[in-house]
This record gives structure tokens, sequence and C-alpha cells, in this order.
């Protein structure tokens, strides 16, 4: 079986931080606060998420491999070396047909040569005995049907297809080389990228066939190709690295907001249980179906005469498990909240003009505030970014 690691250390270093992030996952859950064992849990994942994007990375880029001089030419000055590379295409008949004239041809040797393809999850747990069956079944259905024994053969591998051609060179010597996919990448198939690969680190002819189930094989425009090597290479994975760092700015909001909603929840308590809900609800205005607010930066003046960040309206009043719309038109840039724990509200903010549900089922008196970083007073003082539901 083939390592899903490049080396002994990259296995050793990989073992260590996940003996050591077991460990600090079970000492925050036994002795931490349950905001701390949140952010830990979601480490783990979040380290698996680098280290395959890392992975994915590397393999757009491809080998980073010098560029090969042709390979000294064995054999007579009449003898020719092919080298095909093919896995699911190897079902298709032009390829068949391809395969037998050039085995017909005087002098000339041909290897079939069959990389499995194996996900990176399949080479982590082991499971290649599929993928490398399926593999070797097409190489023999081929080799049965051209025939040739003398001067076909064929060869199966779990290696990466660019690291099983580099192999090829060093005990076949090819001097042409034949690389068949689909038109685009698909389940159990070579990645059409793949020629282009060959063609940056062999110097040695290369053809590219491309099939799509039932049809002739076809040798890609010169726009086919630029699209595959502008899905792959250095600009791919920059572009891949991208949207996994968006991405992960995404989950990593999401998580804060989580962290700062539990973390929240015992002084949100301690707060509500300290008022009077009943004698405040009286004093409060009529529930409304509806209400329009605001939210805007710098708005409302704090004691000091400084202006602060503020919601327009920040006392809500709304009847138990009667929902209440909310029209808000936030003209701060970046998103804000209503988050009250003690009453399971969350409501993220967006920037422009939308309409949000408040619904709360039990009655009381709620403290509510904004989780998203923006004025810090006004974050602490109700009337600013901060305020009170009241379920009746």
């Amino acid at each position: 079986m083939r390592s899903p690691f490049d080396s002994e250390q990259e296995a050793f270093r990989f073992v260590i931080v996940l003996i050591l992030a077991l460990a600090a996952i079970v000492l925050a859950v036994a002795f931490g606060p349950a905001w701390l064992a949140y952010v830990v849990v979601a480490l783990v994942p979040a380290g698996v998420a680098v280290h395959a994007t890392r992975l994915r990375m590397r393999s757009l880029r491809g080998l980073e491999l010098p560029v090969k001089m042709a390979p000294p030419h064995v054999g007579g000055a009449d003898e020719r070396r092919v080298l095909i590379v093919a896995n699911d295409a190897l079902a298709e008949e032009s390829l068949l047909a391809e395969l037998g004239r050039l085995a017909a041809e005087p002098q000339t040797h041909v290897l079939l040569l069959a990389p499995a393809v194996i996900s990176s999850a399949a080479r982590l747990t082991g499971a290649l005995s599929g993928p490398m069956e399926e593999a070797r079944a097409r190489v023999r259905t081929a080799l049965e049907r051209v025939g040739h024994e003398r001067v076909v053969g064929g060869e199966i591998t779990e290696a990466p297809p660019l690291e099983a051609i580099e192999d090829a060179f060093a005990t076949f010597t090819p001097d042409e080389v034949i690389v068949a996919t689909g038109w685009e990448e698909g389940a159990g198939g070579l990645e059409p990228q793949l020629a282009g690969h060959v063609r940056d680190r062999f110097a040695v002819p290369v053809r590219h066939l491309v099939f799509a189930p039932g049809s002739e094989a076809r040798e890609p425009s010169l726009d086919t190709e630029r699209r595959y090597r502008d899905e792959s290479g250095e600009l791919a994975a920059k572009r891949f690295g991208l949207k996994a760092l968006a991405g992960a700015g995404i989950v990593a909001a999401v998580l804060m907001s989580s962290v700062a909603l539990i973390h929240s929840s015992e002084k949100t308590e301690a707060r509500a249980a300290s008022r009077q809900a009943a004698e405040q609800i009286a004093a409060l205005p009529p529930v409304a179906r509806s209400v329009a607010l605001a939210v805007h930066p710098e708005f409302k003046p704090g004691p000091e005469g400084e202006k602060h960040d503020a919601f327009t309206v920040t006392e809500f009043s709304v009847r138990a498990g009667q929902p209440q719309q909310l029209r808000i038109d936030n003209y701060d840039t970046v998103p804000h909240s209503i988050t009250s724990p003690g009453a399971g509200v969350n409501i993220v903010v967006m920037p422009g003009i939308h309409t949000y549900t408040l619904e709360v089922k039990t009655p009381g008196h709620y403290l509510w505030f904004c989780t998203f970083a923006c004025d810090e007073w006004a974050m602490e003082h109700t009337g600013y970014m901060s305020g009170y539901i009241t379920v009746s």
C-alpha cells in the first residue's frame, strides 16, 4: 500500500499533531468552559481542512520536476517504443484499435500503463483494492482484445499518474507518449490536464486523445488545451487557495459568533434574573406586528458627547410564540446582530434593507446585544448596540 504521506517525517508530524489535538480536546472538555471546548473541537477539522487544501493545491500545481531530456534510444535504429497512459478510456473501441495498429507495426513495442485513480481519502484509509482491481481488469481486457503478447505489455500502478509516467521513462524509455482521457475529469478517469503536464516534463512527442462515450478519439483543439492548462498549474492553485481562504473566513466568522453567544449566556442570565420583568412589561407600549428600524455608525451621542454606533430601536415588545417582522436598514458596511442567548434569538443584520423575524417562545425580559466587533462602548450599553426584548 502506498503511504498518503510524502515522507516518514510528515507521517511522524501528523501522529504528534493528532495526539496533541486529542489531548487538548480532552482537557478543554474536562476543565474548560463550554465555549473553549467548542473552539478546540473546531480546530481539529480546521487542521484537516488546511492539510487537504495544501494537498489539493500541490495536485493542481503538479509535481515540481525539471523538464527532462529525451531518453537515449533503446534498440535498433528502426525500433520504436510507445507508452500509452489510460484508465477508463481503455473501454473505448477507437483506443483499442489504435493500440492494435501500433502493435502490428514492425519493430514497435507498446507499454499500456493504467494508473489507478485513487482519492486522497482512499489513500489515507488504505482502501486501494477497489481502484486497483478496476485498473487491472481494464488492462487485462485490453490485452486480450489486442493480442501481440511479444510487443504489447500492460502495467497498473497505485502511484499518481505523473510519478507513474516518470517511473516508466526510467524502465521502458519510450520514444512517444499517448495520453487517453475523457473531455472532462470524471470518476475513475484521468484528468485531461495530464497531457499538458507530460509535455512540460518530458521531451518526447506527446499525443492527447480525448473520448466521449461511444465516439471516436479526437485530439483537443489549442483552445481546449489552453483551458485545461488554466484549470491546473500555479494559477489554478492560487484560485483554489483564495476560495479556500474565503471559505475559512466565513467559517471563522460563524464560529466566533457562536463562541460569543455561548460565552455571554451566563452574563445575560445573571442580568435577566436581577430585573423585575413584570413591572417593566406593564410599562412598555403595545405589541406591534412589525417594526421598522435602522442601524447607523456614529449615530447617537454618549454621556461624554462622542457619537456611537446605535440601533434606532433597542426595546422590542413581542407576544410569546407570535412572530414579529423587523424591517432593518443597516447603513453600515459590515453586519451587526440582535443576539439574546436567554431568548434564543440570533439575528444577523446584513448591510442594506432586509426583513427579519423575531420570535420568542417563553415570556420574560431578555437582554440582547451585538456580537460583531464594532463600537465597544456601544456594545456594552443599552440604547445603543444593546437593549431588551420583552415577551408577554
